[in-house]
């Protein structure tokens, strides 16, 4: 598959993870992994792995081989593309029998240099295959895990699970596993019991909560437990990080599983917010399990937010909801890599209710309630390969208290500190947020909406550009955000994707009417230069007479020799606009200045002389761009289009952060209608952001021809004015 067309997409097509921890692959050994082989350690006479074929696809040059090197054992599957036009390239194993309708886990280990992906291939009883985005894999120079679940699709008896290389680099794979069912940890085995304290004062339910009470060699009302392919020990120390006495579980080689210290199972209320914390310290990041208990014994799990390293002690707190149907719950925080986790000072308080705040409003946007150590209403979260380290500050905007999140050792995913969620907002409507911060690095700002069925929808908003002086006077950030007709509640942060902090406070959210201008507009733009566009877009266009905005990556141009060139043609030759996408499709904000310059200049100029007319327009690949970036372009084009989410009027135009809306195979006909009658309704400027359009299963951004249809039939009968880019410029501008 082609290249994302975002970096807000890369972000937070992995964003489920964001909020929800993504629990250790610690399913129960009945469930058996339906991947034949699948550690890769049984080859044929060929050295070629049973079970397991190579494939690849379109204008490419890769390899398939084995390696002598492995996550487990001695051998994994390697993919490496040296040269692409487009296709893919990665090794497939054997189909496996499905049943419609049941959910299935799916996960291995990889490294990687680059951007991967993983996709599902379905097929049906008469071998008809079709194809499933299942998410985005970020790149790790360690072996890391990937994972995603699925449901099968009615009428399916087979799937293979692809780990694919879509761009030039090389992907190592090893310990594939597909599951039925969701992943869930193994069920501690249960102690036997001693006598339980009484509850400490202040409603703490955990009995010994500060270890200091032995029962033998072990704290009192406290259980160690540990399971899997691990060398794991637990010590009762004599230092603490109150009184003298705390517990450590450390684990000195790890192939899979966890090792903990926990509580004693202590009744709850279903329905009842209860909040957890503990002191901890660990060389390296760890995870926190619910374990809920029914009254017959069985356990769920749930996952709370992860801890980041912390090498001196430090507080972790996270609130939990009782299911219905549990009568009980055990608190695990638990390691699973080489290494320790000291805890102490454990405590499940049931959450104070807190009157609700009035519509609109951010409950302690001023940070100065605390709550055991934490702002109350607030919650820290990160996710990926980096350290996060999360504080509750003595300085404020206004009043003496703020958060800060800091960053270290980043390879990937992101940390910020975020309102819980309000549900107080009308859905369809804009608001404008507002937060000031401090910082030392690049944050990137968005607003999180979760659906009724506890799923989470993003809107990117424009990026703060920091000031010279930001990492010591606090700044104002504001931004506006439109929600969903299917949001139920809303949050807004910033948030960091590297190393660096940031640092926020007074948040507030307030009604927002923009300025239109004369008239509405809509804007097609296209990314990339997809071939099939010229087949499947086109000619649909050209029925309304629609005139698009395409933006082209000359690289693939070049390597696509006269054929590529004719397509650029194909749409210059019909009316509509040439844009420049770079050269190579490079993160810009990563380049060095003279990098950005030639990736600018360099495309520019390749499409001049292609189409013999002066390219003006510029759109940026993965929507990633900086202030400096923003000052390069500025020398070579007349506007700079984002992919910052939202529309365009008088009172936020930015020629050089233009922003639209994202089309994805998700977006429904209902929400582009929406976009279409709140474009008008409010007189803005609506950019749409299409990449393939297919007549074939979408990939991640993609448009099938079917919606595309339905789409301009919609926009034909909305009656507002389709312009292009330039032509768009030039009737607002007139405006100012």
């Amino acid at each position: 598959m082609k290249r994302l067309g975002s970096l807000l997409g890369s972000l937070l097509l992995l964003a489920s993870s964001t909020f929800g921890v993504i629990l250790p692959a610690i399913a129960s050994a009945a469930n058996t992994n339906l991947i034949a082989n699948s550690s890769m350690e049984s080859v044929d006479s060929a050295n070629l792995p049973l079970n397991w074929a190579a494939n690849s696809w379109g204008i490419n040059t890769s390899s398939l081989t084995i390696a002598d090197t492995a996550h487990t054992g001695v051998k994994s599957l390697l993919a490496t593309v040296s040269a692409r036009t487009n296709g893919d390239a990665k090794w497939m194993s054997d189909a496996v029998s499905v049943t419609a309708g049941q959910a299935y886990s799916y996960s291995d280990y990889y490294k990687s240099g680059v951007t991967t992906e993983l996709d599902a291939q379905y097929i049906d009883a008469n071998g008809n295959a079709t194809y499933a985005y299942l998410g985005g894999v970020n790149p790790s120079a360690d072996w890391q895990q990937a994972s995603a679940t699925f449901t099968v699709p009615s009428g399916i008896q087979k799937v293979v699970i692809m780990h694919i290389l879509a761009s030039v680099g090389s992907l190592q794979m090893d310990d594939a596993s597909l599951l039925s069912g969701s992943v869930t940890p193994v069920p501690t085995p249960t102690p036997t019991p001693v006598p339980t304290p009484t509850p400490v004062p202040g409603g703490n339910l955990f009995a010994n909560s500060s270890l200091e009470t032995a029962s033998g060699t072990t704290p009192a009302s406290w259980s160690s437990n540990s399971w899997g392919t691990n060398a794991a020990s637990f010590s009762y120390d004599t230092t603490g990080h109150t009184g003298s006495r705390s517990v450590t579980a450390t684990i000195s080689s790890y192939t899979n599983g966890d090792a903990k210290w926990y509580a004693n199972a202590v009744a709850v209320t279903p329905g009842t917010t209860y909040t957890y914390s503990d002191y901890y310290k660990s060389a390296g990041a760890t995870d926190v399990v619910a374990g809920y208990i029914s009254s017959t014994g069985a356990y769920s799990y749930v996952g709370l937010p992860a801890a980041p390293a912390a090498a001196s002690w430090i507080q972790y707190t996270a609130n939990l909801t009782v299911p219905s149907g549990a009568t009980k719950v055990e608190i695990y925080h638990l390691i699973h890599s080489v290494g320790s986790l000291s805890l102490d000072d454990a405590s499940l308080v049931v959450k104070p209710v807190t009157p609700p705040a009035p519509a609109g409003t951010i409950p302690n946007s001023s940070l100065e309630t605390a709550s055991g150590g934490v702002p109350t209403d607030w919650t820290s979260s990160s996710w990926g390969t980096n350290t996060a380290k999360f504080t509750y500050v003595n300085d404020g905007h206004t009043g003496t208290k703020s958060v800060r999140t800091t960053v270290s050792g980043y390879t990937n995913g992101d940390a910020k500190w975020f309102f819980n969620p309000i549900t107080s907002l009308t859905k369809g409507k804009q608001y404008r947020w507002t937060t000031w911060y401090k910082t030392n690095t690049r944050p990137q700002a968005v607003a999180m909406f979760t659906r009724a069925d506890g799923s989470e929808e993003f809107f990117g908003m424009p990026q703060p550009f920091p000031k010279a002086t930001s990492n010591t006077t606090w700044t104002q950030y504001s931004e506006t955000f439109q929600v969903p007709q299917d949001a139920v509640s809303v949050t807004a942060f910033l948030f960091i994707a590297g190393n660096g902090w940031v640092q926020v406070d007074d948040q507030s959210i307030a009604d927002y009417q923009p300025t239109g201008w004369n008239n509405p507009l809509v804007s097609l733009t296209f990314d990339d230069g997809y071939e099939g566009n010229v087949a499947n877009a086109l000619p649909i266009m050209n029925q309304y007479g629609f005139k698009s905005t395409q933006c082209f990556e000359t690289q693939d141009i070049i390597n696509g020799g006269t054929a590529s060139q004719n397509n650029v043609l194909a749409f210059y030759n019909a009316g509509h606009e040439i844009c420049s996408h770079t050269v190579t499709h490079p993160f810009l904000s990563q380049l060095t200045k003279a990098k950005v310059d030639t990736e600018l200049k360099s495309s520019q100029t390749f499409l001049q002389q292609l189409i013999g007319k002066p390219v003006v327009n510029f759109a940026s690949p993965y929507g990633d761009y900086s202030s400096s970036v923003n000052t390069e372009i500025k020398k070579f084009y007349r506007s700079h289009r984002t992919v910052d989410e939202g529309y365009n009027s008088k009172d936020n135009f930015d020629m050089y952060r233009l922003r639209v809306q994202n089309m994805t195979p998700q977006t429904t006909l209902a929400q582009y209608q929406a976009w279409l009658d709140q474009a008008k309704l409010d007189h803005t400027w609506l950019i749409l952001v299409y990449h393939r359009v297919t007549d074939v299963s979408p990939e991640a951004f993609d448009t099938t021809q079917v919606a595309f249809k339905q789409q301009m039939t919609a926009l034909n009968a909305s009656g507002i004015s389709v312009k292009t880019m330039n032509d768009a410029l030039n009737e607002v501008t007139a405006q100012k």
